[in-house]
């Protein structure tokens, strides 16, 4: 699954608008809305943006269930 569909996903089972979520984290409503639809690709700032308004770690989206690439582990440095 893809990052964007896995925050879309968070938002959706929250009951959060993206409105409200593009309003806090400081994105054109449009961008998000196209973010969201994976029309746009997230950049990283807008990623830590997106993950202080919705109050959870820049880690919380990022677990094996959803990564395309399940072989690459990359180890601890």
């Amino acid at each position: 699954m893809k990052i964007n569909n896995r925050i879309r996903q968070f938002i959706e089972e929250n009951g959060l608008k993206f409105g409200f979520v593009a309003d806090r984290s400081n994105i054109d409503d449009s961008k998000f809305s196209r973010m969201m639809t994976n029309q746009q690709a997230i950049k990283i700032d807008e990623y830590e943006k997106i993950c202080q308004a919705l109050k959870v770690p820049t880690a919380y989206f990022f677990d094996e269930k959803f990564l395309d690439t399940k072989n690459y582990k990359q180890e601890a440095i």
